[in-house]
């Protein structure tokens, strides 16, 4: 049974929090920078420490147990508490420490409104000495690492907005419509929806909200959980889909992409400033929030 908490033990939850965001020791190795042998043996003694066990693995999973259930939220806990000491200790000096997670989507750097870049430059000029972290995920990976707290902030449109996060609009993006120069309907002139319908379509790994999008296909023949990804199979000319207009922009001056019936099949959408009020003070996080608003004044 665990006595007091030493290093060791900190850094024996820490790699049970790894384990558990990961959803499973395989897929934990890679950030933990761990064999998996080694990460069972962590967990081994960690469960020796405690004196119970903390989860299921095998070949029905990973699953936990309902003390492993229980100690994953005391241990949220703890290194939430320990992450508000060290950020309280630091303030005191005046300058800016420890960590910011902020979370992007894919492809908002070819956006002119997105002043994501203008923002980042003001907060290095700080008195500051913060370690960003800094990801691209979708949307509703987006929002849950928020709801989880493995990101402090994150600039994305989201369609439907959960109660306890806080959101600030920033700036809209358009979608359209494109086919790729080889594709039967790039010389057909007064698309209509009828034509878009028959052929192909690829979808992004998310879905978008029905009464936002103008068109919803019923052939839809491939996935892409990336921007580029989509662009692929339209420029491929195997595929219609749906890219904001910023980033196709390249391809259509080219000529190597389409864009089809702008006015009737493009929409869009709004992009905001997501995190979380109920986290502990975060003097990073507030610096940063105000350099976005600033640069999107």
């Amino acid at each position: 049974m665990l006595g007091n908490l030493h290093n060791i033990d900190l850094r024996l939850l820490q790699i049970f929090l790894t384990i558990v965001r990961s959803n499973g020791f395989s897929a934990a190795q890679a950030p933990l920078n761990m064999s998996q042998s080694a990460i069972s043996t962590c967990m081994a003694t960690l469960e020796t420490r405690l004196g119970f066990r903390l989860c299921e693995r095998g070949k029905k999973g990973f699953r936990l147990t309902e003390e492993g259930k229980q100690i994953l939220h005391y241990t949220q806990q703890l290194f939430s508490t320990l992450d508000t000491f060290i950020l309280q200790v630091h303030n005191l000096s005046g300058k800016l420490c420890g960590e910011l997670f902020i979370g992007l989507l894919d492809s908002t750097l070819t956006l002119p409104e997105a002043k994501i870049v203008q923002a980042l430059r003001r907060f290095s000029q700080r008195n500051q000495d913060v370690s960003l972290q800094i990801v691209i995920k979708s949307p509703t990976e987006l929002e849950q690492a928020i709801i989880n707290g493995e990101l402090h902030v994150a600039i994305a449109y989201i369609a439907h907005r959960v109660s306890n996060l806080h959101y600030i609009d920033l700036f809209t993006e358009k979608i359209s419509v494109y086919c790729g120069k080889d594709h039967p309907l790039s010389q057909m002139k007064g698309v209509t929806a009828d034509d878009l319908l028959r052929y192909s379509w690829v979808k992004r790994g998310y879905l978008m909200p029905s009464d936002l999008v103008p068109l919803t296909p019923p052939l839809i023949t491939a996935t892409a959980h990336q921007m580029e990804a989509v662009a692929f199979l339209i420029l491929a000319g195997s595929h219609i889909g749906y890219l904001p207009q910023h980033y196709a922009r390249q391809w259509v001056e080219r000529g190597d992409m389409v864009i089809l019936a702008p006015n009737t099949f493009s929409y869009d959408v709004t992009h905001s400033l997501i995190f979380n009020r109920h986290r502990p003070h975060n003097e990073a996080l507030e610096a940063f929030i105000a350099d976005i608003l600033q640069a999107h004044a």
